[in-house]
């Protein structure tokens, strides 16, 4: 086992390797202060070895390094200093990683945003997080100008330009001049591991996004145990197709590859067409996805089309949402792929449970704890309740998030004792293996996208015609769950749902905008008049 496990119960842990123990690693520096070092190590010892595959562009660790210095020579010209928000608004690519890597080299923090957000909510994450520059891609910078306009915060803007076309003049610099006209002589500044190196945000119970401030020393023990579980082998290459502002591309799988020095496949965006040509073009061996996807490549792709000779697939995640069991054991009598689930939130920076790699798994469960974190399952007064009974995740270790970014009070009331408070409600089984099996909180998610109900109420409440609103999620086979709105119109027939749909276009991300409305005349109450949404899921 390794030495860093904190958990008493050893049945919920994952069985580890010794780090020294893998080939992969072996006379290779596994401890460092920050991500940025780590990084900078790794492509001193692999220079010339790919780490990112896009398309038909093989990108090195060096050729990598050397982008990401370019980008940090033109941040500290601009005045970024460690500590510093600097913000990214870009589609799948490698530029994500130049300016990522290039942002943390200078100990500034990364603060990635949400692609699909609209005007008003990209608005708010600049007044909140008050980033010095932000690097929009050209596809984007059409509803970010929107929101730009709406903030009072104006930060400089760089574009990545894509080819998509825009009549927007916003930008102070482009991405491609910068990797044209700075040096990229190396400029790491030194970092602690307390240190924030990343802020990503996720939907607020009060329907305000809530800033997750992350650490280097977190993302690093991630790092550590994603090798030690034996999720990695020597030639791996992982495939990324989930949307790269995400914490699972960015915590679970960029750094951590990186971390054992194999080589990341990125793709734009899942496509049910590309999907195994994509795994077979750069013979992926590592694979992650979310239950909308699996779903959708079982049921519409015949197995038969599949050249099995050049599939070299070893194994696949999925995250995000509960998935069948019937699905798990269909997909590996339909491809000979095993599907194997795991948890994780962005507030611990991505993952704390899987199903072993290497070991027993179970399937419909979501695994053991990773090595680093103690997990356990707690009342209402924060007391550790037996297996099988049913209570909060909690989580301690590395891997918590420092705070809520200016939130303070959303902070003490996550984190109590050290625990962080998920609201996610589970049990454990005899062999230690945690099963979801509700949420302590509203949020509903659809495909692996975290939404609050409270957001889009509060969006709705101006809609003429709408006397009252209620949002909850409903179960969904594909997508986990999807958004339904039951709504009390001011009088019979004076609303649509193409009303409906059309009012929030502009306010809500897609995603947020609920897919079935229904008309009531009532809401079911209790006696203070509060609406019973348990009642409506039901």
């Amino acid at each position: 086992m390794s030495s860093n496990l904190y958990n008493k119960n050893m049945k919920s842990v994952i069985p580890s390797i010794s780090l020294k123990e893998l080939s992969f690693l072996k006379d290779r520096r596994t401890e460092f202060e920050s991500v940025a070092e780590m990084f900078l190590t790794r492509v001193n010892e692999n220079p010339d070895k790919p780490y990112v595959l896009f398309y038909d562009d093989v990108i090195t660790y060096r050729q990598v390094n050397l982008r990401a210095n370019k980008v940090a020579s033109f941040l500290k010209e601009k005045g970024v200093t460690k500590g510093d928000v600097v913000s990214i608004l870009i589609m799948n690519s490698p530029e994500v990683y130049y300016a990522m890597f290039g942002i943390q080299k200078l100990g500034a923090i990364a603060g990635s945003v949400n692609f699909m957000l609209k005007a008003p909510e990209i608005a708010y994450l600049l007044d909140d997080s008050k980033p010095k520059i932000v690097f929009v891609g050209s596809e984007f910078m059409p509803e970010f100008a929107k929101g730009y306009e709406q903030a009072i915060h104006k930060p400089e803007v760089v574009e990545v330009v894509t080819g998509n076309e825009h009549n927007i003049d916003l930008k102070q610099d482009k991405l491609a001049d910068i990797l044209d006209n700075y040096p990229d002589s190396e400029t790491l500044v030194p970092q602690k591991k307390d240190d924030p190196f990343l802020l990503l945000y996720s939907s607020g119970t009060t329907g305000k996004p809530k800033g997750i401030l992350l650490s280097n020393k977190g993302q690093l023990s991630v790092c550590r145990d994603m090798s030690a579980i034996g999720i990695f082998q020597e030639g791996d290459v992982m495939l990324l197709l989930l949307p790269m502002y995400h914490t699972n591309p960015i915590c679970v799988w960029t750094f951590p590859v990186a971390f054992a020095g194999q080589t990341i496949s990125i793709r734009k965006a899942f496509s049910p067409t590309d999907f195994w040509p994509s795994i077979i073009d750069h013979k992926a061996t590592v694979l992650m996805g979310v239950p909308a996807m699996y779903n959708y490549v079982y049921y519409s792709i015949d197995s038969e089309s599949i050249d099995r000779s050049k599939l070299k697939l070893r194994i696949a995640f999925c995250g995000a949402a509960p998935l069948s069991v019937e699905l798990i054991n269909g997909f590996k009598d339909k491809f000979n792929v095993e599907i194997i689930e795991g948890y994780g939130l962005t507030e611990v920076t991505g993952l704390s449970t899987v199903n072993p790699p290497l070991g027993k798994r179970k399937a419909g469960s979501i695994g053991l704890a990773i090595p680093s974190q103690e997990i356990k399952i707690m009342d209402e007064e924060n007391n550790e309740l037996p297996q099988g009974s049913k209570g909060e995740i909690c989580i301690k270790g590395e891997s918590v998030m420092l705070k809520y970014f200016n939130n303070p009070a959303a902070t003490n009331e996550a984190i109590i004792d050290g625990w962080l408070h998920t609201g996610d409600i589970a049990y454990q089984d005899e062999d230690g293996f945690f099963y979801i099996v509700d949420r302590k909180k509203d949020m509903i998610n659809r495909g692996g996208e975290n939404i609050y109900p409270r957001e889009i109420e509060m969006a709705l409440e101006s809609l003429p015609g709408l006397k009252e609103v209620a949002v909850i999620g409903i179960a969904d086979e594909a997508l986990g769950e999807r958004v339904k709105a039951y709504i009390i119109p001011t009088e019979p027939g004076i609303l649509t749902q193409e009303d409906v749909i059309h009012f929030l276009e502009d306010k809500l991300a897609r995603f947020k905008i609920p897919e079935i409305i229904e008309f009531v005349e009532d809401l079911p109450r209790n006696p203070t008049g509060k609406i019973l949404k348990k009642d409506l899921r039901q």
